[in-house]
């Protein structure tokens, strides 16, 4: 197949992929992002990967865009409340400490166990749903009382289980470099950024509301 060919397939697929996007677990989580805003409390992100450099990408949207006026030339008043995102793979000196000392399955756990309360968000990605990092976190997640989402692709895997709201990107490929055990891959990474966009907008709107309730 020519590259021109591989290229159609990909958007062709990628189109595919967005046509038959669970829209309705998207909105169940943006609830969820609301209600950890209204109650001041913390979204916590976790990823493997290319996927926890996204989640670097999750950390600037999440903790400044929606917070700038329209025109992005000015911060909105110092008493509109702020959200607090932990991006749970961003320090690489934490991460190999506790690795060290721990071992990688309880990495993101541990980090997250001393913080972690009933009015916080943890959001999951993992392709296959069973990363045991990630299992881990959403255990300790669960076990504090804080609400729970996870990011998957085929099954689910056990992070279905977990989650409060499990969002599984559908479709399969035959693209190269997301087949067999990578199936879909790389549409999931690309729908991961989507839901950052996706919610940073919708959470933009809500602040922008209520400050414009505020004021008026």
């Amino acid at each position: 197949m020519s590259s021109a060919a591989l290229i159609r397939l990909y958007l062709t697929e990628q189109q595919k992929v967005m046509e038959d996007f669970p829209v309705g677990q998207l909105d169940r989580l943006a609830a969820l992002l609301f209600a950890t805003y209204d109650s001041g409390g913390t979204v916590y992100g976790m990823a493997n990967g290319g996927n926890a450099g996204t989640l670097d990408h999750f950390l600037c949207d999440f903790t400044h865009h929606p917070f700038v006026s329209e025109d992005k030339s000015r911060p909105l008043p110092a008493g509109v409340p702020r959200l607090r995102f932990v991006n749970l793979c961003g320090s690489p000196s934490e991460l190999s400490g506790l690795v060290n000392d721990l071992g990688a399955d309880e990495m993101y756990a541990a980090s997250l166990a001393p913080f972690v309360g009933a009015r916080d968000l943890v959001m999951a990605f993992s392709g296959s749903g069973n990363s045991p990092n990630v299992v881990r976190a959403l255990q300790v997640a669960r076990e504090a009382g804080a609400h729970t989402f996870a990011m998957t692709k085929g099954d689910g895997g056990r992070c279905r289980e977990l989650a409060d709201v499990c969002l599984v990107v559908p479709g399969s490929s035959a693209f190269p470099g997301q087949t067999g055990g990578n199936d879909n891959n790389f549409h999931f990474e690309d729908m991961a950024l989507s839901v950052n966009h996706i919610l940073v907008g919708l959470l933009k709107a809500r602040v922008a509301a209520a400050a414009a309730a505020a004021a008026g």
